[in-house]
């Protein structure tokens, strides 16, 4: 999904900067271990869609470790910045672990844009 799609649907806008920052975040990924990029594959209608979606991502369910046993967080910085520090990168699998779904929802909304002036963030700065 687009962010130009989000934005053609009112109620999804406050996403619009929660989806950047997880392009951003995932980018490089996919090349080493390529399903783990982002997916939003089928068209969002409504906030609890698209929520779902985010929390749900493949990559969400692995814990990305480096040789040093560094675990690395999706919140916490870029998988790039992840990858360039580490030698060896595995992806072990972990399923869904309650507490770090309750972290990466907190960060989904905290990520959100709700008051909508998402087209003006930038110039305040």
């Amino acid at each position: 999904m687009l962010l130009l799609e989000l934005y053609k649907k009112v109620e999804l806008r406050p996403f619009i900067p929660v989806v950047a920052e997880f392009q951003s975040r995932l980018a490089g990924i996919e090349s080493e271990c390529e399903p783990l990029g982002l997916s939003l594959e089928k068209e969002m209608q409504s906030e609890q869609e698209i929520f779902f979606a985010l929390v749900s991502q493949k990559a969400l369910a692995f814990d990305v470790t480096n040789e040093i046993g560094e675990v690395w967080d999706i919140r916490l910085e870029p998988f790039s910045h992840f990858k360039s520090r580490s030698k060896k990168i595995t992806f072990p699998f972990m399923g869904c672990n309650e507490q770090k779904q309750q972290n990466i929802s907190e960060w989904i909304i905290a990520l959100c844009n709700w008051e909508g002036s998402f087209l003006y963030s930038s110039a305040k700065h």
